[in-house]
């Protein structure tokens, strides 16, 4: 009994432990999800003949640049959540938050250079970024 109490005293003493509500995570990045798709269909929309996935004259898939750089970003944003806060590797999950971060800033930029104005609708995508990451 005593000992307890005294894990509940150092608890309190370091400060609060951050474990947040699974439920809270999907609801707050799924308005992301749907910005950062809407901004790739946006930026693909503008000249559709350069980003396809299959080209007209071979049988061969081109997956084009930028939808390259949505899924790796896509996959390290999942990443991170399941790291950080399914695993507790703080390590680990600093080095996904990098590498998530910097290819979020990555497909801003080509996303910026195709389209300025889908560019503009990732911005919430990488502020939400920057707070999670400080709260993590």
């Amino acid at each position: 009994m005593r000992a307890a109490m005294g894990d509940d005293r150092e608890t309190k003493r370091r400060g609060r432990v951050f474990d947040p509500d699974p439920s809270l995570f999907p609801s707050t990045w799924m308005p992301l999800r749907w910005l950062q798709i809407f901004a790739i269909a946006k930026a693909f929309a503008t000249d559709p003949f350069q980003y396809r996935w299959c080209s007209p004259d071979s049988t061969e898939v081109i997956i084009p640049k930028l939808m390259r750089q949505y899924l790796v970003q896509l996959a390290l944003g999942d990443e991170w959540h399941r790291v950080f806060l399914g695993e507790k590797r703080v390590g680990l999950g600093i080095v996904v938050i990098f590498c998530y971060f910097i290819a979020l800033i990555w497909m801003v930029c080509t996303t910026f250079t195709i389209q300025s104005g889908a560019a503009f609708l990732l911005i919430p995508s990488i502020l939400a970024a920057m707070i999670s990451a400080l709260v993590d």
